[in-house]
């Protein structure tokens, strides 16, 4: 999992399609609800979900692992922060949800033993207040399937 996290990140990073997104608002937590205020929206988190095995007949085992990764951005007039604007260019959670999965659809991340990477649900669009901000959130999930050795 830890090699599937840091290696998304990177591959998020390194996107051309995401370049409006600061490498610093591209990160790592440790769950789904903590997210950083001082850090420039947008904003995508990663963190890990659940792993599922499968053992299999021989010599190999099935591992999937989930992967949840939250899109923020914050709030703007009318409808921007979800579905953007184009002049002047504003990315809305939708835009940047189009962009993560251009990114990550069946983007194995340099990993050998990953045979599929796949979205495989989104969360409705929430809105969060804060005292001082107030954003909204939307959280994908991929699932990445890796064929191991048995130990």
């Amino acid at each position: 999992m830890k090699t599937i996290l840091n290696n998304l990140k990177s591959a998020l990073q390194a996107s051309d399609t995401l370049s409006y997104i600061g490498n610093d608002s591209i990160y790592i937590t440790p769950d789904e609800a903590l997210f950083f205020l001082d850090k420039t929206y947008p904003q995508i988190a990663i963190t890990d979900g659940p792993v599922e095995h499968t053992i299999e007949e021989g010599e190999s085992w099935e591992k999937s692992l989930e992967v949840a990764l939250m899109v923020y951005q914050i709030l703007k007039p009318d409808d921007q922060a979800l579905i953007g604007k184009l002049s002047p260019l504003v990315y809305g959670v939708l835009d940047i949800v189009t962009d993560i999965h251009s990114v990550l659809f069946d983007n194995k991340l340099s990993i050998s033993t990953i045979e599929s990477a796949l979205p495989i649900s989104e969360s409705e669009t929430q809105y969060l207040d804060g005292e001082d901000i107030s954003v909204l959130k939307k959280t994908l999930y991929y699932e990445y399937v890796s064929l191991e050795a048995n130990p």
